[in-house]
């Protein structure tokens, strides 16, 4: 009888410890499975929600950091892209040749010295005036990223890459479009909102995010990238969005206090402090800052209206760009205020300027 009761005991507690493994390897797995459903887009040392555009520059230290792999291209050329967007887009184009579309590369990589190359040639070849309209300045191309890519056409061997043939293929795109976000791809530059994006309609320029949840977002909606990172609302845990919020409102704060005077800016957020740096500086303590407000650094640019404005538009220790008619000014700290009660944001300027 002992030996059944101590039996009994031995396979409860065998029972029990395998209940209690159960449940600490399910806990564990659903964890697992949560951080891989809402997986950071930060990761492979880069933030794969990285916003470059006119407004906004290329983080310093992304090109040290992004990690490329170098493919040929339709025309058979060498041409580089960052390593899992890659990945990702032969499994889109192995998706769309399934629906008898066929894609190729075109071109995706490009460095801000082989942009600053191409700047400077054209405006040798066709005049300041001209690359200023049509060129990125070097430093705010979203090629500058590796995650840009821009694709073309292949359609019974021959190759359509020219914009307005591809533009004039809706069929086709719409079939491409359809396919992105299930490979974390989003169309970039949408048809009618160049007002946001500040470029025209581009079915070729497909952008990876490093989400399909995020892509999948953003293409249902049928929004922008900008919009997307505009309505985020915990901002804080997205450097991205912060940073793109901080140009923005930065952006409008500039223009409330200029007016007619510049015509255009734009920003590189070198900095975001963390609550643990906030809580270990004199001057952030000193300012109560609240739960949701955002402490950085950075160097903006602004472009005058007129010659007589550039003085009153630079702060000590700024430069004129004479070349290209910008007013650069160095770093300055500020603070990017929530307010909770209508959602808005606004500037603090903890210096002179602005």
């Amino acid at each position: 009888m002992k030996k059944v009761i101590i039996a009994i005991l031995v396979i409860a507690i065998l029972v029990a410890g395998g209940v209690f493994a159960y449940i600490k390897i399910n806990e564990k797995n659903s964890g697992e499975e949560t951080a891989n459903t809402n997986s950071s887009t930060q990761r492979n040392g880069i933030d794969y929600l990285v916003i470059v555009n006119k407004q906004n520059k290329l983080p310093d230290d992304w090109e040290k950091n992004v990690q490329l792999v170098t493919v040929k291209n339709a025309f058979d050329k060498d041409i580089q892209l960052e390593k899992e967007a890659y990945e990702k887009y032969k499994e889109l184009k192995a998706a769309l040749e399934k629906e008898g579309v066929h894609i190729e590369l075109d071109s995706c990589y490009r460095s801000v010295a082989a942009q600053q190359d191409l700047w400077d040639r054209w405006t040798v070849e066709k005049g300041i005036d001209y690359v200023k309209k049509y060129v990125a300045v070097p430093g705010y191309s979203e090629h500058h990223t590796g995650l840009a890519v821009d694709i073309c056409l292949n359609k019974d061997g021959k190759i359509i890459d020219e914009n307005d043939d591809m533009i004039a293929d809706r069929e086709t795109f719409a079939k491409i479009h359809a396919k992105l976000a299930d490979y974390g791809f989003i169309l970039r530059y949408l048809e009618n909102r160049d007002d946001v994006t500040g470029y025209s309609y581009e079915p070729w320029h497909l952008r990876y995010v490093g989400s399909e949840k995020i892509a999948k977002e953003i293409m249902d909606k049928n929004i922008t990238f900008e919009e997307y990172l505009g309505n985020i609302k915990n901002i804080k845990e997205t450097p991205s969005a912060a940073k793109y919020q901080i140009a923005k409102t930065l952006q409008e704060h500039l223009k409330n206090a200029y007016g007619d005077k510049i015509t255009n800016s734009r920003f590189n957020v070198i900095r975001i402090y963390s609550d643990e740096e906030v809580n270990k500086d004199e001057i952030f303590k000193s300012l109560n800052l609240g739960k949701n407000d955002i402490p950085f650094e950075v160097e903006y640019q602004l472009l005058p209206a007129k010659d007589e404005y550039i003085n009153e538009l630079m702060i000590p220790n700024g430069e004129y760009d004479k070349t290209l008619g910008w007013v650069k000014n160095i770093s300055r700290l500020g603070v990017l205020k929530y307010n909770e009660i209508n959602g808005s944001y606004s500037i603090t300027n903890l210096g002179t300027g602005w």
